[in-house]
């Protein structure tokens, strides 16, 4: 490659300028402009790609949401498929989703090691055992032993595709289309969540749990179609293999040259030479942005977001709504669709922080009406009085999810990956997932016991504290990404 000329800036192939395109004629060097037909057919490809590669969020999707039908069913229907019959005390019931929670944390540590031994695409094959496992055994299951080891199986498979799909769907996608392709995998969680609470409408638990398995061999089948992640070629030495990758994902008007060697200039540093692996997260800096990131993930968890995910009907049946279940799921999916397509829209616009404040802002503002109500329903002298105001635990419900998915449910996740340069990507995010993972299992563990200490109005009100808290840590402390390559 010719050196640069000073009036004519290279591009580098993550995005940021990435409607030109050098290329040397003779001795002089030409900037063509990309049409806007080859922009078009190159974001497609992305979003194919990243689609195919976010088919394990969509098994998320089923295994987050499958306790709202799963245990409303069981608690009227507890046979099992080979002739025996179990019930689940309220502990259990909890233990549904902490456990999978618990899972998680495992998963996420493994696959920290995995993704960056193994590779992306490899990681993302190697994902399907768990979930497969998981949901064999949940539907097959004949005690509640058996039943809780299934989801635990089902949480290992979460935590890997924590990791891995994110890794790979950042790393794939163009500088400037980053933050928006993001939002693909969640997407893919709340399209998952749909279609378990669709089937789970009409199919019995046991049932449901074994037509899940659909998702995960559609996720094994998109995995050989995709192509290996072209920073970890960068990497590990395979120069022409990621440029193959690089030209079939930025199209040829992009210097894939130019973006490789960013790669490796920014995974070259003396620090990363003398350490790798989980030893290089104990660098200053690293820690720093360690620290930092795992805040937002307490942030996430203390403001209640996945309590009211994963126990939307136990929630909204406590608040005393007039909806049936079906209509509340329906109307809560719809919502949650509505935040993912806002987010879709807006991250690369305004960005992460600026999403991020919103988020938590509405969520603490909606959490405080909640316990509101709840607190004067509870306390009323009169059996009527709220009555044409059942409405408002829904409304409430309805506009903490549409919010979280605006920023506090997805960005962490986005952040975890941004945050960290490729060399110590995997074992930096696995650390955040898992600790946002631990995090995410006591909170749903202390569920019930925390709304009998606190009360159900005390127990939102303290959700809706930690969101302000949140507001003030992000506006003060969390980096902006957007549109800054991440190496």
């Amino acid at each position: 490659m010719n050196p640069p000329l000073k009036d004519e800036e290279p591009i580098c192939g993550t995005g940021r300028t990435s409607s030109l395109r050098i290329r040397p004629s003779g001795t002089k060097r030409q900037l063509l402009e990309e049409p806007r037909k080859e922009y078009r057919w190159r974001v497609l490809k992305q979003f194919c790609v990243v689609a195919m590669g976010s088919a394990g969020h969509f098994c998320i999707g089923t295994i987050l949401t499958w306790p709202s039908p799963g245990l409303a069913d069981m608690a009227l229907n507890n046979k099992t498929l080979v002739g025996t019959e179990f019930t689940l005390t309220d502990a259990q019931m909890d233990m549904a989703g902490s456990l999978v929670q618990l899972g998680c944390l495992f998963g996420a540590f493994f696959a920290g090691w995995l993704v960056n031994v193994v590779g992306r695409r490899r990681s993302l094959q190697i994902n399907t055992v768990p979930y497969f496992l998981g949901w064999i055994i949940t539907g097959l299951s004949s005690c509640s032993t058996l039943f809780l080891l299934g989801r635990f199986l089902s949480g290992i498979g979460v935590g890997l595709a924590n990791v891995a799909v994110i890794t790979y769907v950042m790393e794939t996608a163009d500088t400037k289309l980053r933050g928006t392709m993001s939002v693909v995998p969640v997407f893919c969680i709340v399209f998952g969540g749909q279609y378990t609470l669709g089937l789970g409408t009409f199919l019995p638990w046991h049932y449901l749990s074994l037509v899940c398995l659909a998702p995960v061999l559609l996720m094994l089948v998109a995995s050989f179609i995709i192509p290996e992640s072209p920073s970890f070629l960068v990497l590990r030495g395979q120069r022409v293999a990621a440029a193959q990758v690089l030209r079939r994902l930025r199209g040829k008007y992009v210097d894939v040259e130019e973006e490789m060697d960013d790669l490796e200039r920014r995974n070259q540093s003396p620090q990363d030479r003398k350490t790798s692996g989980y030893k290089a997260l104990f660098r200053r800096k690293i820690m720093a942005r360690l620290g930092i990131v795992i805040l937002t993930f307490l942030f996430q968890q203390l403001c209640g977001n996945y309590v009211l995910i994963v126990q939307t009907g136990r929630v909204l049946e406590a608040a005393g709504t007039l909806f049936d279940p079906a209509t509340a799921a329906s109307i809560v999916v719809s919502m949650r669709i509505g935040g993912t397509v806002a987010v879709f829209f807006l991250v690369d616009r305004i960005g992460r922080k600026c999403c991020l404040v919103i988020s938590h802002s509405v969520n603490a503002c909606s959490l405080i009406i909640l316990g509101t109500f709840v607190y004067l329903n509870d306390n009323s002298t009169g059996a009527q009085t709220f009555t044409s105001l059942k409405w408002i635990p829904m409304f409430c419900v309805a506009t903490c999810l549409f919010f979280g998915d605006i920023g506090l449910h997805s960005l962490p996740f986005t952040l975890a990956v941004e945050y960290f340069p490729t060399s110590v990507r995997s074992q930096a995010s696995s650390v955040c997932m898992s600790c946002g993972t631990v995090f995410a299992f006591i909170t749903l563990q202390l569920y019930s016991p925390m709304q009998e200490f606190l009360t159900q109005a005390g127990l939102y009100w303290f959700y809706a504290s930690s969101s302000v808290v949140a507001t003030i840590f992000t506006l003060a402390l969390v980096t902006e990404t957007k549109a800054k390559p991440i190496g």
